[in-house]
């Protein structure tokens, strides 16, 4: 469950304050109290960078959004864990995000640090199919993650109880810890469609988009219940919130259970495609926007295209607007380091000392140092 208990270091508040410096945000105090009494801490899934890493950068890399502030690496693969800091998240509690490396997208697991310990509990258990000793289920290990929950904070119940049996209650456990859970109310969401319960569907798919506004599956999952009731109009609506999201904050059809004939592809691109077949139901002004343009008539995955949307936006005075479309093209070239590349730092920079964006400008400036690839 951890590594190295080792209690409070003489270095271990400057450590803390280095980290927020750089950073720029007042940690979580389950975050700060998991590093005082651990100081590598490994709570499966997740297996934490130490604090001095931290504090030095460790997780970031060339081309990443800078809003995502990793803090731990998936056990045993390539992903990352991080808090998704933006201004409006970190006026309340700071979410917290998996970085898929091989599909290269962002998704929510957690409303904020304390339910993703929780998290890391239910999920970390499910899957490694754990077996209890006793009754209680405080015998060997199971006793060292209750002396660990104790530790930070997590409930003794979230040990003790049965390992959940399928998905199904995965995801319900899940959401009774954390009932912001954006990536289990979709979930939960995709069995009720399947089990022909639209509306309570719906319900499901409009919690998650509450839940986690800049994430985009939850508008293509009700989307799609409107498409399939023919109700058109809902539906580009629910198409045309997709589009407006960061590309790395859309995950791939085959996250959710959509049914055979769903096509496997990006959620982007299929909202986008839907909105060029079902134009004649998009309002005046959707059609008349910049960003229609892009993702209906050209390619939206092409960077250069991207960053000219984003200089355009800029002109007319919508930097929110040109701030995607830069992290867009950005996420486009992720792993190379060249004259676009080094544009896009240039116009991002720009952006947030104009909306006077301090935290992510530093950011950048860090990232844009290191090595591409």
């Amino acid at each position: 469950m951890s590594k190295e208990l080792h209690g409070y270091a003489p270095d271990f508040d400057t450590t803390v304050a280095a980290l927020e410096r750089f950073w720029r945000i007042r940690l979580p105090e389950s975050l700060v109290r998991l590093y005082r009494n651990f100081e590598h801490p490994l709570l499966a899934p997740c297996e934490f960078y130490s604090l001095r890493s931290l504090a030095s950068g460790a997780g970031r890399f060339y081309g990443m959004t800078p809003q995502f502030l990793p803090f731990g690496q998936l056990v045993g693969e390539g992903g990352a864990y991080g808090l998704y800091v933006t201004p409006q998240t970190e006026a309340g509690a700071l979410p917290v995000v998996y970085w898929d490396e091989d599909e290269m997208f962002l998704r929510p697991v957690a409303s904020d640090f304390d339910a993703f310990l929780r998290f890391c509990v239910i999920l970390g258990r499910y899957e490694a199919d754990e077996l209890e000793t006793d009754e209680c289920g405080c015998a060997g290990e199971a006793r060292d993650r209750v002396d660990l929950a104790r530790l930070v904070g997590i409930p003794d119940c979230l040990l003790t109880r049965p390992v959940p049996r399928n998905e199904l209650e995965l995801h319900t456990r899940i959401l009774d810890s954390d009932p912001r859970s954006a990536w289990s109310l979709c979930h939960l969401g995709c069995v009720r469609r399947s089990r022909s319960d639209p509306d309570r569907a719906l319900d499901f798919f409009y919690r998650a988009g509450e839940a986690a506004d800049w994430f985009g599956d939850p508008s293509y999952l009700a989307a799609d219940v409107w498409r399939e009731r023919e109700k058109f109009d809902r539906a580009v609506s629910g198409w045309w919130a997709v589009v407006q999201r960061l590309l790395p904050l859309c995950t791939r059809t085959w996250e959710w259970d959509l049914g055979e004939e769903h096509p496997e592809a990006d959620i982007y691109e299929v909202a986008a495609d839907c909105l060029a077949q079902y134009a004649e139901y998009a309002a005046r002004e959707v059609r008349d926007s910049p960003l229609w343009s892009v993702v209906t008539q050209e390619d939206p995955y092409a960077p250069g295209l991207r960053e000219s949307l984003g200089d355009e936006l800029l002109a007319r005075g919508d930097a929110a607007g040109a701030e995607r479309e830069y992290l867009n093209a950005l996420s486009l070239c992720i792993w190379e380091a060249g004259e676009q590349s080094e544009r896009l730092y240039d116009a991002l920079l720009s952006c947030y000392v104009r909306m006077d964006r301090q935290r992510d400008a530093d950011l950048v400036r860090h990232d844009r140092a290191l090595p591409a690839g």
